[in-house]
């Protein structure tokens, strides 16, 4: 039997096995909710989802750098909500002002994340849980128990104006943030020491990886990446609340692991993340369009999430060792 490295090195059409999986897996998706119902495949709805792409991708795509470097932050939901808040409180006069604050106060909590992992050596998981709590009581006292309005609309509907009918600056901004990041992973080295610290810790501290850099990197990026989603999409809505982001850090972890992120670390890939987030942006979609409830969307959520798990695992190895046979067949 040969290698399963290299059945995850077999290319179809230029795509890995796993990648092109998740292609046809989302292709499905949308042909399925198509067939059903026609008013899915209209301009407003697919401008929909990009829209929805533009919120989770932006968490999703930072919450990765932590999971690639073998951690992770669980108070990226709860940074959404505070930096929403922020930008609407101190923006009063200026949104843009706001959303400035906003992004700060992100690096300052990214910058303390990785601070508290490295000089204490606690674990992420340890540090980040508390963080998320600090940030939640913070939203409840910045919020004062009420949702916070801005009477300013102007920015928002410019942030919402659609392009070419399927894209917004919301979203085209998350795409830049996915092309900035897997440049950096590529072509810097703070972006090698991130993925080597969540492969090969020990080597890489041997070879000269700075790891306490990578760390702060992945973590304020993370932070950075939430906060400006938070901001963003207040100024958007042209409120904000303590409770806003409460469900996304789970949508944002379903979206990585169905991208093929690796929760042991060292592995994916920014493009992953990008297509798990449209599959969940897709499939909440189409749910709630065809009229399933909260509980339904949970459930297929959960249903799809398993069954990528299940490709990753021995289905994509059995896959993968057929596809092989038969080209050694066909030569």
């Amino acid at each position: 039997m040969m290698n399963n490295s290299r059945f995850k090195e077999t290319r179809i059409a230029g795509m890995s096995v796993p990648m092109l999986f998740r292609v046809g897996l989302l292709i499905v998706i949308l042909a399925t909710f198509a067939v059903i119902d026609p008013a899915f495949l209209r301009v407003g709805n697919l401008f929909a989802i990009t829209q929805t792409f533009a919120l989770l991708g932006m968490v999703a795509v930072g919450l990765y750098l932590t999971m690639l470097a073998g951690e992770f932050d669980l108070s990226t939901g709860a940074m959404v909500a505070v930096s929403g808040l922020i930008t609407l409180l101190c923006g009063q006069d200026n949104l843009l002002i706001g959303l400035f604050y906003a992004l700060a106060f992100g690096v300052v909590v990214g910058v303390t994340n990785a601070a508290l992992m490295v000089i204490l050596r606690v674990s992420s998981l340890v540090v980040t849980l508390g963080v998320m709590m600090t940030l939640n009581g913070f939203a409840y006292w910045l919020a004062g128990g009420q949702v916070i309005n801005t009477d300013q609309f102007d920015l928002g509907f410019i942030l919402d104006e659609p392009y070419g009918s399927l894209v917004s600056i919301r979203s085209m901004v998350t795409l830049a943030v996915f092309a900035a990041i897997a440049l950096m992973l590529r072509f810097t080295r703070i972006g090698r020491d991130i993925r080597v610290a969540g492969s090969k810790r020990e080597v890489a501290v041997a070879g000269g990886a700075n790891i306490a850099a990578a760390l702060t990197c992945a973590f304020v990026l993370s932070s950075s990446c939430a906060a400006a989603a938070g901001g963003l999409l207040s100024l958007s809505l042209a409120s904000a609340s303590a409770t806003t982001g409460s469900t996304l850090m789970l949508q944002a972890v379903s979206a990585a692991i169905v991208g093929g992120v690796s929760l042991a670390g060292g592995s994916g890939k920014p493009s992953g993340v990008l297509v798990g987030t449209l599959i969940l942006a897709t499939l909440n979609n189409g749910l709630s369009l065809v009229g399933l409830g909260a509980t339904g969307v949970l459930l297929s959520n959960g249903l799809v999430l398993l069954l990528v798990v299940l490709f990753d695992g021995r289905l994509g190895v059995v896959v993968r060792e057929h596809i092989a046979a038969r080209r050694i067949l066909a030569r």
